[in-house]
C-alpha cells in the first residue's frame, strides 16, 4: 500500500533538515507519541550521503485504549535507517520492529523550500510503501490472507500515520520554542 503525507513547516529548509539529521532527539519534547529516539550509528558516505541508524522508542498514546494494555512496550519501538542526501534535501528510509517479518515499510522523504515561500518554509513530503505479509500473521489461516490484506495494511498504516505526521509538528513547536529564546 503506497501512502503520501504532506506538511509544512514555517521555518526554512536548511534548518529544518539539519534538525532532522543532526538533532532529532531535540525535538522528542514536543512528539507526544515519541518517548525517546537515539543514534545506533552514524556514518559519512564518500559521496555526501549520510547513513545515520535510530531507535526511535513510541509511546501507547496512538493506539486505541482498548488495545493498550495487550501491546508491549518492545512493540512499539523500531529502528529507521535512513540514508540523507543533503543536496537534494531527502532521506530515502527503512524501519524494522519486533513484527517486521508482518510487513515491510520503507519510503523517501522530502524537506524542501515550501514552493511560494522558498526562503521561509519547508514542505516535509513523506512517501513510502507498506506491504503486510498476511500469511504471517498469527491465527489467520492462508485462505483469509489475501482478502485481509488491505485491512491489515490500513490498520497498520493508521497506526503508524500519527508518528509521520507529527514529526512535522513536533518540529514546528521546537523551532518555534528555539525562535523565541
Amino acid at each position: 500500500m503506497r501512502f503520501q503525507r504532506s506538511s509544512k513547516v514555517t521555518h526554512p529548509a536548511t534548518v529544518v533538515l539539519d534538525i532532522m539529521m543532526n538533532r532529532l532527539d531535540e525535538v522528542v519534547p514536543f512528539m507526544p507519541n515519541i518517548e525517546s529516539i537515539e543514534v545506533k550509528e552514524r556514518e559519512e558516505l564518500a559521496d555526501g550521503r549520510l547513513r545515520i541508524v535510530r531507535h526511535w522508542q513510541g509511546t501507547a498514546d496512538a493506539l486505541p485504549a482498548a488495545l493498550r494494555p495487550f501491546v508491549p512496550r518492545e512493540a512499539l519501538g523500531w529502528i529507521d535507517t535512513a540514508v540523507w542526501t543533503p543536496s537534494e534535501h531527502k532521506v530515502a528510509w527503512t524501519f524494522r520492529t519486533n513484527l517486521s517479518r508482518f510487513y515491510d515499510c520503507s519510503g523517501t522523504n522530502y524537506f524542501e523550500p515550501h514552493p511560494g515561500e522558498l526562503e521561509t518554509a519547508t514542505r516535509i513530503r513523506i512517501t513510502g510503501n507498506l506491504d503486510v505479509h498476511a500469511d504471517k500473521l498469527p491465527a489467520v489461516p492462508s485462505f483469509l490472507a489475501s482478502r485481509l490484506k488491505p485491512q491489515v495494511e490500513k490498520f497498520v498504516l493508521d497506526l503508524l500515520a500519527p508518528n509521520l505526521t507529527e514529526t512535522a509538528a513536533g518540529l514546528q513547536a521546537y523551532l518555534d520554542r528555539r525562535k523565541k529564546s
